[in-house]
């Protein structure tokens, strides 16, 4: 009677504080500081001498300055395009998917504008997730710097930003 006595109290125990442990594992909202490094390859269409239009698609790695931050060994896949007038554009705009390194996505949309061979500035919005990240909101701003490209058919970049993010409440069930 003893041992099933002290069962029951250890795992009413172990019950009542997992929900404090779990609430403690991950955030519910924070800030983020980061940067991330790309490769893309590029479709030029050139309309005469002064517009270019651009389409990439590109592979990168993101690394927070807190071990622990959101998007700290993501891997991420880019798809964007751009018109350029004069060197200059204005609307270069895309969306990145975040893989995290438990496998849950972030999903970001963004803009940005610059200079050809320049950098560029840009802001970013969650606009979604998979697993833990499913409802993830918040926005970024970001600095995005043109690398020499390793060849004629790819660019490469990186990328230095700060934002917010937020994730829904979570359902409580109804008892």
């Amino acid at each position: 009677m003893f041992k099933k006595s002290m069962a029951l109290i250890l795992t009413l125990l172990i019950l009542a504080t997992s929900e404090l442990v779990l609430a403690e594992e991950m955030a519910r909202e924070g800030s983020i500081s980061f940067r991330s490094s790309w490769i893309t390859s590029v479709t030029a269409l050139p309309m005469g001498k002064e517009l270019l239009q651009l389409n990439y698609e590109g592979y990168g790695v993101t690394a927070s300055d807190d071990e622990k931050g959101l998007l700290h060994n993501a891997s991420a896949h880019v798809v964007g395009g751009l018109l350029i007038q004069k060197g200059i554009y204005e609307n270069d705009s895309g969306l990145v998917c975040y893989t995290r390194p438990d496998g849950d996505q972030i999903f970001l949309t963004y803009k940005t504008s610059g200079t050809m061979g320049k950098g560029a500035k840009g802001s970013g919005t969650f606009v979604g997730g998979t697993g833990k990240f499913e409802g993830i909101t918040g926005t970024l701003e970001f600095a995005r710097y043109q690398l020499r490209p390793p060849s004629k058919e790819a660019g490469a970049s990186f990328s230095l930003g700060k934002g917010t993010w937020k994730l829904p409440e979570k359902n409580k069930p109804n008892f």
